[in-house]
């Protein structure tokens, strides 16, 4: 048996996977541009991880927002408004502030600024520092889709085991586009 290497098919093998990654990379980038052109931000989706919104959203909807529209700029919000916002005095572990989705409870002004104040519909009352004073700065966007239960997946999948399953489903890409050798038995010319 004699092993030949097709270098005529390897170097089109690599030219297809150029190609292709090319492709990935323009479908990827549109639909990142598209996404933001559509909802003012490259990420307008958000899992619901408690329990203050419920009936109205549970825990591992996920609501998508919007932020780029005379209807959905802070200026125009209303009472009861459902809005996704960073708490001005709450924070996470790493230090950044926690994103809330509340219900606008009161509109109103403080120190001359359009200040906003929430409330969890399953929260008896506002939390201070968490649910007000929100100003400009602290809003991301208004609620304009729920999706139920879909974010459950997201919030199962946190680190390590996301990015174990990353790694596997890269491992078994560049595995399925790697050059192969090609054999052919031995023939008499």
């Amino acid at each position: 048996m004699v092993i030949l290497i097709d270098y005529k098919n390897i170097f089109k093998m690599k030219k297809n996977t150029i190609y292709s990654l090319i492709g990935v990379v323009i479908i990827v980038g549109g639909g990142l541009l598209s996404i933001y052109t559509i909802f003012g931000s490259f990420n307008p989706f958000y899992v619901v991880v408690s329990g203050s919104m419920v009936p109205k959203i549970n825990i591992g909807d996920i609501v998508i927002i919007k932020n780029n529209s005379f209807e959905t700029s802070f200026n125009n919000l209303r009472v009861g408004d459902i809005i996704v916002f960073r708490a001005p005095e709450a924070t996470t572990e790493d230090g950044k502030p926690k994103v809330i989705v509340h219900r606008i409870s009161e509109i109103g002004t403080f120190l001359g600024k359009e200040v906003v104040t929430t409330k969890g519909d399953a929260n008896p009352y506002s939390i201070p520092g968490i649910d007000f004073p929100l100003f400009m700065e602290n809003y991301v966007g208004k609620v304009v889709y729920v999706i139920p239960k879909i974010g459950t997946i997201s919030m199962i999948l946190t680190p390590p085991i996301n990015y174990i399953i990353m790694a596997i489903i890269i491992g078994l890409l560049i595995y399925s586009i790697r050059p192969r050798k090609v054999e052919h038995e031995n023939e008499t010319v």
